[in-house]
């Protein structure tokens, strides 16, 4: 008898523990309230199985859903881009640019206006897109919770995992099983598995509330397809170099044709690309100075050289920079100026050097590149850009970015040591440049990475007074080591020939940029399999590196 009772006992405990295993005890809490990044009264989100904490990132207008520029531009695609000042939206990719303004019912897509159905609002001071505008172009769609407390988006392009409750259950907090309740769910309804914990899965109820269920609740689980979107390429260059670029800067100071008659062009053998210094920024309006000229594009043909002409900011005057690039319709003249300029003198390209960019003016300098290529590549031009060689003071550049709209990456590989440098040295050691490249080649493919060279180099002046610099090309720097006497050396660190001279209270130092430099340079172009080169500038150079530049594989 004794027995029995013990087994009875037993039995009872068993049962109620567990019973108790699956009976959450935890009290029902409501998770507008529960959580910190809802806000209770107002609309929330919920982006796949995340609560977004941003104050009203959803809301109903005109019976249509909008989500805010904010969660947008940070959730989704930073490609997404405002203009307070001028109330301008823009969304771009390497083929399109679409543009649309606060209430406006018309739009631009490249260079065609387009009906807008339900246009960009502002509601208490925050931008709201239409939600069916970002689930067209971005494949995320936002849709209500069953019970409309919650704006749900779900990026139709990944995969996810279906299951249906076989029994009642409670959406808890926490994978545990004596925790908070936060929506009791009845079986039949269904929920949207993210990952396993131990015995409880993370789901999104149907009211998009997310939490943590036992496995043993759902059914088995039914998987999701990503919808495949498809991949946006751009287009193909309308005159493709078939080749390694290589392209030599042609430093022009006043409108002119050139003469193809002097050495400075008669010179050149086997560059591909001649990029004249023609436009750069001429006041605050995005106005361009233009050196251009038909004939000297026509000149250039002749002789199989296509021309994309450099763009620069102005280097006197830096403080152009950033209102220009700062405003939708000044960003717009300047690429207007480049394609008008492009039909009038037959050009192929362009090539882009917006230099001393500020971190503060970073976003707006690759948005002004991601609106330049699609519009350039529509009507056939190509498109390089010049960036800094990589370095703490430069991170804010966006290499990566950059590199996805653009043709060619040009890194500058020269001034490692420069007019205001504290110290002397080479303008371009060449451990630097191999360093320089292994660190583009992680944000820069390398079918685009194309290396700077520099045909010039510095002679440097010590005095007690402080240090004085000024450049030279090839040719007069190894005339002054000549009148000094002396023999350069090869310098080990920098890979380049050096040679000094002390006179009275000065030490003059320099490290000469030649035939064998240019070639050490060729050599880790083709080491790492770059797009090729671009050199600074046409007429610094002596006629025999030109057989060295033909070796680029």
């Amino acid at each position: 008898m004794l027995k029995k009772v013990i087994f009875g006992i037993m039995a009872m405990t068993l049962v109620i523990i567990a019973v108790y295993k699956w009976m959450p005890v935890g009290k029902e809490v409501d998770p507008l309230i529960y959580f910190n990044e809802f806000r209770n009264n107002v609309n929330n989100l919920v982006y796949e199985d995340e609560r977004v904490a941003l104050n009203e990132p959803a809301m109903m207008i005109d019976n249509e859903i909008y989500v805010s520029y904010e969660f947008a531009r940070e959730y989704i695609s930073d490609t997404i881009f405002y203009d307070e000042e001028e109330k301008a939206l823009t969304i771009t990719n390497v083929r399109e640019l679409l543009r649309l303004y606060e209430g406006a019912l018309e739009g631009r897509l490249n260079f065609d206006k387009i009906a807008v159905k339900n246009p960009v609002k502002e509601v208490d001071h925050i931008i709201y897109i239409p939600a069916g505008l970002i689930s067209e172009r971005f494949g995320i769609d936002i849709t209500r919770g069953k019970d409309n407390r919650v704006f749900i988006a779900s990026d139709k392009t990944k995969e996810k995992q279906l299951a249906v409750l076989k029994r009642n259950t409670s959406l808890r907090t926490h994978p545990q099983n004596r925790t908070t309740v936060i929506e009791p769910l009845k079986k039949g309804q269904k929920v949207i598995i993210y990952k396993e914990e131990s015995d409880f899965l993370r789901v999104r109820s149907e009211n998009g509330i997310i939490g943590f269920i036992p496995k043993a609740d759902i059914k088995d689980a039914v998987p999701i397809d990503g919808q495949l979107r498809d991949v946006v390429e751009a287009l193909p260059m309308s005159k493709p170099l078939n080749d390694k670029v290589k392209l030599v800067w042609d430093q022009l100071g006043s409108k002119t044709p050139g003469d193809w008659t002097s050495p400075k062009y008669t010179n050149i053998k086997g560059a591909n690309v001649i990029s004249p210094t023609w436009f750069e920024f001429e006041d605050d309006l995005g106005n361009l100075t233009d050196r251009g000229t038909r004939q000297y594009v026509i000149e250039a043909k002749k002789r199989n050289l296509q021309v994309w002409p450099l763009m620069s900011h102005n280097f006197t005057q830096p403080a152009l920079t950033k209102p220009i690039l700062s405003s939708t319709a000044k960003r717009q003249h300047v690429i207007d100026q480049i394609i008008k300029k492009a039909e009038e003198y037959g050009y192929d390209g362009i090539n882009i050097d917006i230099e001393n960019i500020q971190p503060e003016t970073s976003d707006v300098w690759v948005q002004f590149m991601r609106e330049l290529y699609p519009l350039l590549k529509e009507v056939g031009l190509s498109v390089s850009v010049d960036v800094y060689m990589p370095s703490d003071w430069s991170r804010h550049y966006q290499r990566e970015k950059i590199a996805e709209v653009c043709d060619y990456f040009i890194v500058m590989a020269y001034d490692q040591h420069w007019s205001g440098s504290e110290n002397a040295g080479s303008v371009s050691e060449l451990s630097w440049v191999e360093e320089g490249i292994k660190r583009n080649l992680l944000e820069v493919e390398k079918e685009k990475l194309v290396l700077g060279i520099p045909f010039y180099t510095r002679i440097w002046e010590e005095t007690d007074e402080g240090l004085k610099t000024k450049a030279y090309g090839m040719k007069p720097a190894w005339d002054m080591v000549k009148t000094w006497g002396v023999t350069p050396v090869l310098d080990e660190i920098s890979g380049q020939k050096y040679a000094e001279i002390e006179k009275v209270s000065s030490v003059f130092k320099v490290w000469l940029e030649d035939e064998s430099s240019i070639q050490k340079r060729i050599e880790l172009l083709n080491q790492y399999d770059l797009a090729g080169y671009g050199a600074w500038k046409l007429g610094l150079e002596t006629p025999d590196i030109w057989h060295e530049l033909q070796k680029v594989q």
